[in-house]
C-alpha cells in the first residue's frame, strides 16, 4: 500500500510543472477601450455568434497565442489564459476567461487583482454568457456610472445612444 501512495504522490508533484509549462490551446484576447479583457480558448473553437457579440459590445481582437496555465492573484484557482507578459503589455488588470466546450457550451471565470480568479463550474450557453458579460463589466467599472452598459430593447433607444447592435444599445452616460 505504501509504494502505491509514493507513486501517486510523485505523479501529483509532477503535474503542476507540466501544466505550467504550456498547453496545446491557443487563446484569443479581446480588449476594449477601458482596458478590460476577454480571453477565449481554445481559439479554434470560437464560433461566429460569440465572436460577433464580443465585437459588438465593443471589444477588439488584441492578440492571440499559446495559452498558459496561471493562478489567480491569491493563488486560489488556476486555468488557461494569456501569459502574464501579454496581460501587462495591454495594461489589462481585470478580465473574463471563457473556455469553449462542445455544442456552444462555455465555462466562464473572472480575474480581478483584488478578488483573485473566480471559476464557477456551471456550463453556460451564449445567451447567458451575454447577460453575464454585461453585468461583469459593470462590476469591473464599480462606481463609475459614466461608463455603465445598459441593455435596452431596440425600440427604446434613447437619443444619446452611441452604439446599437442586434437588441443591445450601449449607452455612455
Amino acid at each position: 500500500m505504501r509504494p502505491l501512495f509514493l507513486i501517486l504522490f510523485c505523479i501529483l508533484l509532477g503535474l503542476p510543472s507540466t501544466a505550467l509549462a504550456g498547453s496545446d490551446y491557443d487563446y484569443q484576447l479581446y480588449k476594449n477601450h477601458e482596458n478590460f479583457g476577454i480571453v477565449v480558448f481554445p481559439k479554434e473553437n470560437i464560433f461566429k455568434d460569440l465572436n460577433d457579440y464580443l465585437k459588438s459590445i465593443p471589444f477588439e481582437i488584441a492578440e492571440s497565442g499559446k495559452a498558459v496555465m496561471r493562478q489567480g492573484s491569491k493563488e486560489e484557482n488556476a486555468t488557461y489564459m494569456m501569459p502574464l507578459d501579454v496581460q501587462k503589455k495591454h495594461s489589462i488588470e481585470k478580465f473574463i476567461v471563457i473556455q469553449i466546450l462542445g455544442d456552444n457550451g462555455m465555462l466562464a471565470g473572472i480575474y480581478d487583482p483584488q478578488w483573485g480568479l473566480t471559476l464557477p463550474s456551471t456550463i453556460y450557453q451564449l445567451e447567458t454568457i451575454k447577460k453575464n458579460i454585461l453585468k461583469t463589466l459593470n462590476v469591473f467599472r464599480g462606481n463609475n456610472r459614466q461608463r455603465r452598459t445598459l441593455r435596452l430593447p431596440p425600440q427604446n433607444t434613447p437619443k444619446n445612444a452611441n452604439f446599437s447592435a442586434s437588441g443591445y444599445n450601449i449607452i455612455y452616460r
